[in-house]
């Protein structure tokens, strides 16, 4: 089976679990599969075997714990140990696909908002004038930035597992909504704060969201061949 037969077949399996086992068991799901330098092949089907050794284990009154031990953490760094390194040439087309589609979206949207503001609301222009030193330093930061949200996000992830008391709901949201402030503030400020640099390009609005579907198209066929 390829991974995404693996992952719909645990999904499946996963609803035979009762409520504590699976709380158990989707801890260390969770944990597992955010180290995303390991084989995720590999990584699927160790998943979907411990599912069914403790789907076995259930069926004769044993709990999660009783298979897995008391201390699911160790337990886990110890698999994740064991499952060899994704090799690189699978590692490249999931960044590219990433940067692509996370830039696609920034350029789908910029133009829309400019199109949208200029032609419903008389506010704006519908040209912008870049400075191409400057547009590629600003590409760079925000994959930068893109990459330090992502790697924030899996540390709280993986910080938050496995806990025998879950912190409250609000906490979790103000601590997602500080993270998330955070970059969002760096986003829209660090490039206000780059001088204007290179040769000077003038674009109408239109061609950002062309450039948008662009990407992502591009994101598409390389997510499709590999």
């Amino acid at each position: 089976m390829n991974t995404k037969e693996l992952v719909a077949l645990n999904n499946e399996k996963r609803k035979q679990l009762n409520k504590e086992n699976l709380a158990y068991y989707e801890d260390m799901l969770v944990y597992i599969r955010l180290n995303f330098n390991k084989s995720e092949q590999q990584m699927e089907e160790l998943l979907l075997e411990l599912l069914e050794h403790l789907l076995q284990a259930q069926e004769e009154g044993k709990s999660a714990a009783s298979v897995f031990g008391d201390d699911p953490k160790a337990y886990c760094q110890e698999l994740i140990g064991e499952i060899p390194n994704e090799q690189t040439k699978q590692q490249i087309p999931f960044i590219a696909c990433l940067a692509l589609q996370f830039l696609a979206s920034i350029s789908f949207v910029t133009g829309i908002v400019l199109i949208g503001l200029y032609y419903f609301f008389g506010l704006g222009s519908n040209t912008v004038s870049i400075s191409l030193g400057t547009g590629l330093v600003v590409i760079l930061i925000f994959l930068a930035l893109l990459y330090s949200f992502i790697f924030v996000i899996f540390k709280w992830l993986k910080h938050s597992s496995f806990k025998e008391e879950q912190p409250k709901k609000w906490v979790e949201f103000i601590q997602l909504w500080l993270i998330s402030s955070v970059h969002i503030a760096l986003f829209v400020f660090i490039p206000r704060f780059i001088p204007d640099f290179g040769p000077v390009i003038t674009l109408n609005a239109i061609w950002f969201a062309v450039i948008g579907v662009v990407l992502y198209l591009a994101s598409y066929l390389i997510k499709k061949s590999w």
